[in-house]
């Protein structure tokens, strides 16, 4: 719910929310005063507080004289109050170098950024792949395993490899299953992997399929490598998740143990990051709002893209409420035009 505030409640509120962002204490009526310069003496602030209070906007904890903001004060910052600020120069080339100097390899090029995000807001950095069905094929090999199977070695047109086992039903030749990739290499680059499939449905009610044992070959297998699974809506890439261990307000050892329980567990990670993101463009969930109760203690902000002609990625960071969410919005925006750059400086 938005709230209507004056200048001087608006004013209160913002020095509050960035006081406690910066301490991790509880604000009080001097410590605000002082801020202000003294405009606004410590009674008319306290007047001020309670008012707040009130509104829903702050709370008061019972062991201090202080308060500190609700999930819906901090709604109420980021949606009106917030000033937006650019990047430093330093950091954006450092978050543009983590995408370049991976030896040529996107996923240690993704985990370099993870990793970067995390350093830089002291949270959880996070990069979330497309669901394997958008990904867009630049190319497929197979090696063939004993079983009989083989394992399909997915490359997509952003360089992200995806390993998946198949069975194959029956021994077939390796120079057979070369044979396939080259057709499926040659015929199907830069398609989806759900399109894919679909082709490879038509080819087979062709007539030509009926005398082309190499066609029926590659029907046969692309139907098991582009299955459609469960939806899961692709992979993420964490980094810095022990970085929660270091905020007082999450020290709880059952809070803990529930947190890290949903950051092992990918799919289900992946499927709330996904609920979060489900608009486009840039995302900030604060705490109740996050749809599932391990979450309710963490805010998000994160931005959906599109990054070499693939839907479903996003960047974004995951921690406290209590968190700088200018400077997080602001490395989320970069992070997500840059790897849109180096998508498309990889394509030329």
């Amino acid at each position: 719910m938005a709230h209507a505030l004056d200048e001087r409640r608006s004013e209160v509120l913002k020095t509050l929310i960035q006081l406690h962002v910066a301490t991790g204490e509880p604000v009080g009526s001097e410590s605000l005063s002082r801020v202000l310069s003294r405009r606004l003496s410590p009674a008319t602030l306290r007047n001020i507080m309670a008012d707040l209070e009130r509104m829903g906007l702050l709370d008061h904890p019972h062991t201090s004289a202080g308060r500190v903001p609700t999930d819906e004060g901090y709604r109420t910052y980021v949606d009106s109050l917030m000033t937006q600020r650019p990047l430093a120069a330093a950091e954006a080339s450092a978050i543009d170098n983590a995408l370049k100097g991976a030896d040529g390899s996107p996923t240690l090029a993704l985990e370099n950024v993870s990793q970067l995000l995390s350093k830089l807001t002291r949270n959880v950095g996070f990069v979330l792949l497309p669901d394997l069905g958008r990904t867009r094929l630049h190319r497929i090999d197979f090696v063939p395993l004993p079983g009989p199977r083989a394992l399909a070695v997915l490359v997509s047109r952003n360089g992200v490899v995806t390993n998946k086992v198949i069975d194959l039903g029956q021994e077939i030749p390796a120079h057979e299953l070369t044979a396939c990739a080259n057709y499926l290499n040659a015929h199907f680059p830069g398609r989806p992997l759900s399109a894919i499939r679909g082709d490879l449905l038509r080819l087979m009610h062709e007539e030509k399929a009926l005398y082309d044992t190499l066609l029926q070959r590659v029907i046969a297998l692309g139907e098991r490598v582009f299955a459609e699974g469960p939806a899961e809506g692709g992979d993420v890439i964490v980094g810095g998740a022990t970085h929660i261990l270091d905020r007082v307000e999450l020290r709880d050892l059952d809070r803990m143990k529930s947190l890290f329980k949903t950051f092992e567990e990918k799919s289900r990670l992946v499927r709330l990051l996904n609920a979060c993101l489900a608009g486009d463009g840039l995302q900030i969930v604060i705490g109740h709002e996050n749809p599932d109760p391990a979450m309710r203690d963490l805010s998000l902000v994160a931005t959906s893209s599109t990054v070499g002609g693939e839907d479903g990625w996003a960047v974004g960071v995951l921690g406290s409420t209590r968190m700088e969410y200018a400077r997080a919005v602001a490395l989320v925006d970069h992070v997500a035009r840059a790897m849109q750059r180096q998508a498309e400086e990889n394509e030329r």
